[in-house]
């Protein structure tokens, strides 16, 4: 059952830009009127434009583009999940601090951040992540997996995210194997999965997941200019919960990919075009052939032979070179 500042920001919501009294929220929610004002002032710390007015009550004004972590849990509630949420003005990393909390979990933990100053890709990547035009999120996860499986969890968050964009008003998304989700021929979102192991069971114990999103980011780096682009504008709240809950849903199932194995390749932007990798140092040349259920891109060399990636960065060739 949501916890008293969730039930008062609810019916806030329900009545957005109408006053509703003291009396009113203390008899729907069942407590004293000073448990609502406690409530209200609780809310109105942690970012929501409640107008209070004498004799008039409180009334929630036009939301502003703050990330709140009463928004989130609620949401999340709403969706059937559960987590903790913390919501950060600036970090460094919310992959990078999810580990630093890693030890204290007792579940899920969902990390929210306006702005990170050391914003991490893979492979030692940075991930350009400025203040207000973007969401940067990790859920952290206690689970057991063999520690091959955690790669699993990319995929699962790829899927998760373009359905939550989508959910909340956004465009369709295509992903970019194995860990990028493109819109209109551009980079918007990135993946970042880690985990951190038992080394008494050889597995997991707590499976690390980020994202980026390029909300309405406009101006790039150099080095990303014409190659990243925004999303727009969404309500950063209902997208943070709703990648959140489709997480948490389709890591439940695994390491079976069954749940999101078929709408990956279904959105997939790279199957049956030629693409370019390196490996021990050579550069390679082939066209995706498939995707196998271990979310592995099974590709055709020039020599017509099927050489499977199973990690690793590819390049998507201009079709005239394929």
């Amino acid at each position: 059952m949501p916890d008293l500042k969730q039930q008062v920001l609810l019916s806030l919501k329900k009545n957005q830009g109408q006053f509703l009294s003291g009396e009113a929220l203390a008899k729907g929610c069942g407590v004293s009127r000073a448990a609502v004002w406690k409530a209200i002032r609780a809310l109105m710390a942690e970012g929501c434009d409640i107008e209070a007015v004498t004799r008039l009550g409180y009334r929630l004004r036009a939301e502003a583009d703050l990330l709140r972590t009463e928004e989130i849990r609620l949401r999340l509630t709403e969706l059937g999940a559960q987590a903790d949420v913390i919501c950060f003005s600036a970090i460094d990393s919310t992959n990078t601090e999810a580990r630093r909390r890693a030890q204290e979990l007792s579940g899920p933990l969902l990390l929210a951040a306006e702005k990170q100053t050391a914003g991490r890709g893979r492979q030692g990547h940075s991930f350009y992540s400025p203040e207000g035009s973007g969401l940067y999120m990790t859920v952290a996860l206690p689970i057991r997996l063999p520690l091959p499986d955690a790669a699993l969890a990319t995929q699962a968050m790829a899927v998760a995210a373009l359905n939550a964009v989508w959910d909340a008003g956004g465009p369709e998304l295509g992903i970019k194997w194995v860990n990028d989700l493109y819109y209109q021929g551009k980079k918007v979102a990135g993946i970042l999965t880690e985990a951190i192991s038992d080394l008494e069971s050889g597995q997991t114990a707590v499976l690390l997941c980020g994202i980026g999103y390029n909300l309405t980011t406009s101006v790039f780096p150099e080095e990303l200019e014409g190659k990243a682009g925004g999303i727009g504008r969404l309500n950063r709240n209902e997208l943070a919960a709703r990648t959140a809950a489709g997480f948490l849903h389709l890591a439940a199932a695994l390491p079976d990919t069954s749940l999101w194995m078929d709408e990956y390749r279904e959105h997939s932007i790279v199957l049956g075009r030629g693409l370019s990798f390196t490996q021990d140092g050579v550069q390679y040349r082939a066209v995706a052939e498939r995707i196998d259920d271990r979310g592995s891109l099974v590709v055709r060399m020039a020599d017509s032979s099927l050489r499977t990636l199973s990690s690793g960065e590819i390049s998507i060739l201009p079709d005239s070179l394929q």
